[in-house]
């Protein structure tokens, strides 16, 4: 096989030699395969990178022409990338990062308002419960959703797949909603001297907000509506 073609939001351009890529097949299916960048030819373009945060993250544009892909580097088979529950599933991964962002983001803000002897601050105090309770509510959330597929892998009719994508896509929307809130009230907490160097609130909130920028998130919460509608569940019964 060769691939050719470009890759964007290759994170970690420049220091990983064997990433993960997905293909198009002929056939129109998806295969993933392991590219050891440094035994065939590609072009790194880091100008195609110009976010508003994470900017350490290298997440470039690689271009590929005719690169060799030797059949030992070829990962599982066409469509095993998109199967499902594993691919709606990944979402708890990357809503753990998403919500440890949040938890700094609470972290510093109480460090920042005890140097200035703000905790009794009435409405400090509010903001500050708001955002600890908001957390916590997150760390359930994916405590829940990391267990439900642990259960599926030691035994995979425990529940079925539409099940397990939509509990995840319910969690992935809840971790989305908690982190924009803390963002908005550590915002409001530091107020304008908190976002201002050498405090490096303006830099997390940069990356965070870039980070929950995840695809397709109101295609994700649609689809929590309508499975719900469809489904003969009831309230309270969604890990079923």
């Amino acid at each position: 096989l060769f691939l050719n073609g470009s890759k964007t939001f290759a994170t970690g351009s420049g220091y990983v030699s064997r990433p993960l890529v997905t293909a198009a097949m002929p056939d129109g299916s998806w295969q993933m395969c392991i590219v050891p960048l440094d035994e065939i030819s590609s072009l790194s373009d880091s100008s195609w990178w110009h976010p508003m945060g994470m900017k350490a993250s290298r997440s470039f544009k690689i271009s590929f022409l005719n690169a060799p892909i030797h059949k030992l580097n070829i990962l599982g088979k066409g469509g095993d990338y998109y199967s499902q529950p594993a691919f709606g599933g990944g979402a708890i991964r990357f809503a753990a990062v998403q919500l440890g962002g949040a938890e700094k983001l609470l972290d510093e803000t109480k460090i920042y308002l005890k140097s200035l002897n703000r905790t009794d601050d009435p409405y400090q105090n509010k903001r500050i419960g708001e955002m600890a309770i908001a957390v916590e509510s997150g760390n359930l959330w994916i405590a829940a959703a990391a267990q439900m597929l642990d259960s599926n892998m030691m035994d995979s009719k425990k529940f079925t797949a539409e099940s397990l994508v939509n509990y995840a896509n319910m969690m992935r929307t809840a971790v989305e909603q908690i982190c924009t809130l803390v963002i908005s009230h550590c915002m409001a907490c530091v107020g304008a001297r908190g976002l201002n160097k050498p405090h490096h609130f303006d830099r997390m909130i940069r990356d965070l907000q870039t980070y929950l920028r995840q695809p397709a998130p109101d295609a994700v919460l649609s689809d929590v509506g309508s499975h719900f509608l469809k489904s003969e569940k009831t309230s309270g019964n969604f890990q079923t």
